[in-house]
């Protein structure tokens, strides 16, 4: 098994959560702010020590979206100067669907929806530090309406990720686990439905450059995979073929233990829900008894954060190649790897 540590074979039991990752400084980071309010790190190629990207992550999904410097003051640069909002990425957008902070690209990508066509219209977009925003893709009305209404991080909404997990190359994946390819009527066998997104120049994985394709014979989940998931934070693949993630906390909100997650290895279609993620005090802070858990890719990691009112506005942030070896190793612990 590729990627593996000695951490399953030292302990011999239920893996304990990795060392998080300690982020550069940047504004916002502890700072306790509105209701909602997230704060990022900014553009990697920023000369403005401490930048930070504040969003407000809610179910309008429709929310501006702001940059300041480490100071707190607002950068005004092109779209940042009221806020960058869905219409400014695209005229016709009426809320965000997904996010994805390139280290590379030195881009904040962000896949918008429009609502008034039936079914939704997606589009990608991205934005820079100068606030200058690039029309990625042209527009794509889907077919398959479980991609209707994907508010970015609320209820079933896909992570937006890299094919191959590296920034700046490789087209885009928004996988909606929840999904029939066929029709989405709500049936087994939930083989998963997915839009590949490509903002390259040319034609990557049978993908027209600057365009977006949606999967229609066949899904991305295992063949043998008939149960239908809920999910808004299924992170990977590890080396290993293994998705999943934390989903929700149930419990105190001090010092939560630990929350429940999803594994799947992609495979062999074995799978386990509900099951402890990880052991010790998860780093993570809920928010309340039932915080949900939701991810982003940004800067080359995983930024977690819960739902709802949050006092620690700085994600809890992992290097993307230690999540997923702590990943593999609850496979194995959980026997499906």
């Amino acid at each position: 098994m590729a990627g593996l540590t000695r951490n399953k074979i030292t302990y011999g039991s239920l893996p304990p959560w990795p060392r998080v990752n300690v982020p550069t400084y940047y504004y916002g980071v502890t700072q306790a702010q509105e209701s909602g309010t997230k704060y990022f790190p900014g553009f990697d190629n920023d000369s403005l020590t401490g930048s930070s990207i504040n969003m407000t992550l809610n179910a309008t999904a429709a929310d501006v979206i702001k940059y300041y410097n480490g100071q707190g003051v607002q950068i005004t640069d092109g779209v940042w100067a009221s806020g960058y909002s869905p219409s400014e990425a695209w005229s016709d957008a009426d809320i965000w669907a997904g996010h994805y902070m390139d280290k590379t690209d030195n881009k904040l990508y962000s896949l918008v929806i429009d609502e008034g066509t039936d079914p939704d219209t997606y589009r990608m977009a991205s934005v820079n530090k100068d606030g200058t925003v690039v029309l990625e893709t042209a527009a794509f009305q889907v077919t398959n309406t479980a991609f209707n209404g994907r508010r970015v991080v609320w209820n079933s909404t896909p992570v937006l990720r890299r094919v191959g997990g590296a920034d700046g190359t490789g087209n885009f994946r928004f996988d909606q686990f929840n999904a029939n390819t066929d029709d989405n009527d709500g049936s087994a066998p939930f083989d998963g439905a997915y839009l590949e997104i490509n903002t390259s120049g040319g034609t990557v994985n049978s993908i027209s450059a600057n365009t977006m394709a949606e999967s229609t014979a066949d899904g991305f989940l295992p063949s043998n995979i008939y149960v239908a998931t809920t999910l808004n934070s299924m992170i990977g693949p590890t080396d290993n073929n293994i998705r999943g993630g934390p989903q929700q906390f149930y419990g105190s909100t001090v010092y939560q233990p630990t929350p429940i997650g999803w594994l799947i290895n992609m495979t062999t279609g074995q799978m386990v829900s509900n099951v402890p993620f990880g052991t010790g005090v998860c780093p993570i802070v809920p928010a309340t008894a039932s915080s949900s858990v939701d991810v982003f890719h940004w800067m080359g990691n995983y930024h977690f954060w819960c739902g709802g009112t949050q006092t620690f506005n700085g994600a809890t942030e992992w290097e993307r190649e230690i999540f997923h070896n702590f990943m593999d190793e609850l496979a194995v612990y959980y026997g499906i790897l």
